[in-house]
């Protein structure tokens, strides 16, 4: 990773902290989902450049530091794309759908805990089966709120030309490369075998995960700017910072 690339992502955080940290007065739904999903990619973001410097400064860090930076970056690219499909599928029936989603994922937790033997507090789970029975039947049988995967979101956002080239070649290696660390795989844990093989994963990871989570980042900020009441020279400024990483 350049030092170049690291010194725009710490220019970008610098140029966004005001939104970041809020407050921010929403003009919609979809910019109260953004402010928080952004705020959450912001600390991220924050996270893998002190990371990264560390392992600036002394390169046997980055087998300690590759693996983790990558397994982060995931999480922000899923959250860019379910906010990219929001805002091209349907910013407020959508959004709408986003909270009203919140009480079947409590449900969910509930039944869960409750068929383990978890002892849950009888009020809680009076609110929460509540909550849940006032959701349409339609939106209990979803797959999650958006009613779509991670990989059925790329593939619709493929087909509506929204990712294209390099930038979708780029998140298909993260999504591949990021579900390995998301769960047991017998790949990753071989790359952790072999310091040989587990020194040059962390290379890769490094370099795609604060590539990725930047870019995935700044894309949010961009959306968000849309969905708030901020002044023009915030807008402009966020644009420069994507247009930095992205040249014509």
């Amino acid at each position: 990773m350049t030092p170049q690339f690291l010194q725009k992502a710490r220019d970008f955080l610098n140029v966004s902290y005001p939104l970041a940290t809020g407050p921010n007065k929403h003009k919609s739904h979809f910019g109260k989902i953004l402010e928080a999903i952004f705020r959450k990619g912001y600390f991220t973001l924050q996270t893998i450049v002190i990371l990264a410097d560390m392992g600036e400064k002394d390169e046997q860090l980055h087998p300690v530091f590759g693996g983790s930076i990558l397994d982060l970056s995931r999480r922000v690219m899923e959250d860019m794309l379910y906010m990219e499909y929001i805002n091209e599928k349907g910013k407020e029936k959508y959004s709408k759908q986003f909270f009203d989603y919140i009480p079947i994922e409590q449900k969910s937790d509930l039944d869960f805990l409750q068929k383990m033997g978890v002892e849950i507090d009888k009020e809680v789970a009076t609110r929460v089966t509540e909550e849940y029975n006032k959701t349409p039947q339609k939106l209990r049988d979803r797959y999650n709120w958006a009613g779509q995967s991670v990989e059925q979101i790329i593939e619709w956002l493929t087909n509506k030309g929204k990712l294209q080239g390099a930038d979708r070649e780029t998140i298909l290696k993260l999504y591949v490369a990021g579900n390995r660390k998301n769960h047991t795989s017998p790949g990753d844990i071989l790359n952790h075998s072999m310091q040989e093989l587990l020194t040059g994963a962390a290379e890769r990871d490094i370099d795609l995960g604060i590539m990725i989570t930047h870019g995935a980042v700044i894309k949010i900020c961009l959306l968000l700017v849309e969905e708030i009441e901020t002044t023009s020279e915030v807008k402009k400024a966020i644009q420069i910072c994507w247009e930095k990483i992205n040249p014509k």
